[in-house]
């Protein structure tokens, strides 16, 4: 952990900065980018396109952006709002800033849920692509911590965990790749541009249900 950064983030915070701007940060300020993904990254530099949700609500049936409009709003969860200065900031080390950016994304493209195996399989597939902060040694903790959150899902986390990491390590890149920009696409056809199986295909399971894991993943309801 840098100590500066977090400091600055917190300052961010309290200063009452964009929800996004906060969580870029304290992930900058968490990790490092893993070793040689800044030149693989050199094609988004720049790119961070903001998410208009009712724009995304109005595409038709099926597509990758209706998908991820209704995913968002199922979970009660809002896009997250960048700052110019941020986007400004981490402009060619945009590391922190496309991981933050588009991991809602990624549970579109999976189909990992919200849920404790759900977002360990989400993980799972980062670090597959070697787009994960930390190291490998993460994903063996979040592995343990997530099945003592709840045990009678252990063996649902532990599949959806070798699953994700399979599914990330024959996918393209998807934080250097302009997937925002594919929102008017059929989703079927954009899991199939970036090398991702259907679902179930794939194996990707839902999760169960954890009181705990749900008191410190709570997500907002939705608006009704």
């Amino acid at each position: 952990m840098n100590l500066r950064k977090m400091l600055e983030t917190i300052r961010a915070y309290r200063a009452g900065a964009p929800l996004g701007d906060v969580v870029v940060l304290k992930l900058d300020a968490l990790s490092s980018p893993p070793k040689g993904i800044g030149e693989k990254l050199a094609p988004v530099r720049g790119y961070a396109p903001s998410h208009d949700l009712a724009a995304l609500r109005a595409l038709p049936a099926g597509t990758f952006g209706r998908e991820y409009a209704r995913f968002l709003d199922a979970n009660g969860i809002e896009p997250l709002v960048i700052s110019a200065a941020v986007r400004e900031r981490f402009r060619d080390n945009p590391f922190a800033l496309r991981y933050t950016t588009t991991h809602d994304l990624h549970h579109v493209l999976t189909d990992f849920d919200t849920g404790l195996a759900g977002e360990a399989g989400n993980f799972a597939f980062s670090v597959g692509q070697g787009a994960a902060p930390g190291t490998g040694a993460t994903l063996w903790l979040a592995r343990i911590l997530y099945s003592i959150l709840s045990p009678s899902q252990a063996s649902t986390i532990w599949h959806n965990i070798r699953v994700g990491r399979e599914l990330g390590e024959h996918a393209a890149l998807l934080i250097a790749q302009p997937i925002e920009s594919f929102f008017a696409e059929p989703l079927a056809q954009v899991r199939a541009k970036l090398g991702i199986p259907e679902p179930g295909a794939a194996g990707v399971l839902p999760s169960g249900i954890s009181i705990l894991g749900d008191v410190l993943y709570k997500r907002k309801a939705p608006a009704r």
